[in-house]
């Protein structure tokens, strides 16, 4: 079977989305839902250029200047001076990676930032009252979770931040506590050795978990329009929701989906 073209996968998965709201669509028709569009794209492009730069050139560069520097040395007139083993030769190649980790995390903590932005405005197009609550306020009063302060809620951030944070704080050692039970694995006298594959699948991950909470943010900002009174949304809703039972039904449902979501590790 053919491979699905991954930006194409995305568009189909933000139709099927944006389908469930009325008169609203991803096009220039609606510059609030292109706009939405274009922040998703742009930050899955963005994603995956980051792990490109780093997996096709940055270590493969890495891997080659020891190269460089071991033939150099082995034709050097004073390489009996020279004590270089195996492993000094990948530091480089290991310290590009644990760099990638930070960067990865600063990527991370931009998308959240700027994802509550543009659900606020999304949301404020909905509000048929205009008294919408910043959503991730909302958030914290339905749940008591602020979505900036849910990094360690999941495996995949979990685990960048924690490498970003030896990164900057403890040279690469893998000593920032508390350590992550599956993450006690690392040799404590030795800066952290992470190759390119892993490396790669965290990112996809990352990519994964982006997804997942922009559609989980969908579910906060319409538990909140739910949560107005049924006069007031009930001509915005599709005929077979039209009723108190169904919007109280679905404002339980999507507390439920929200509440569980936060409260698990779901990413890998």
């Amino acid at each position: 079977m053919k491979k699905q073209n991954p930006i194409d996968q995305l568009v189909e998965n933000l139709s099927k989305q944006f389908s469930q709201i009325k008169n609203f669509d991803l096009t220039q028709n609606d510059p609030i839902g292109n706009r939405i569009f274009n922040f998703v794209i742009k930050n899955v492009s963005e994603l995956n250029a980051f792990k490109s730069l780093f997996i096709q050139y940055y270590l493969p560069a890495s891997l080659k200047s020891s190269q460089d520097f071991k033939r150099d040395l082995k034709f050097s007139k004073y390489k009996h001076l020279i004590q270089v083993t195996p492993k000094d030769l990948k530091e480089n190649y290991y310290e590009t990676v644990r760099l990638g980790y930070v960067g990865a995390y600063h990527k991370y903590e931009s998308y959240l930032k700027e994802l509550i932005i543009i659900m606020n405005i999304f949301f404020k197009e909905l509000d048929f009252e205009n008294n919408f609550i910043d959503i991730n306020l909302y958030l914290k009063k339905i749940l008591n979770i602020d979505l900036l302060k849910t990094i360690n809620n999941f495996k995949t951030s979990e685990k960048i931040n924690w490498i970003s944070n030896c990164v900057k704080h403890y040279d690469g050692f893998p000593i920032k506590k508390p350590i992550p039970d599956y993450l006690s694995h690392f040799d404590e006298s030795k800066k952290i050795e992470i190759e390119s594959t892993e490396f790669k699948s965290d990112l996809e991950n990352l990519s994964a978990q982006n997804q997942l909470i922009l559609t989980i943010l969908f579910m906060v900002g319409f538990h909140q329009v739910f949560s107005q009174e049924f006069e007031t949304i009930r001509d915005q809703l599709k005929p077979e929701n039209q009723s108190p039972e169904v919007v109280d039904k679905l404002k339980h449902d999507f507390e439920y989906v929200i509440s569980e979501f936060f409260n698990k590790k779901n990413i890998a």
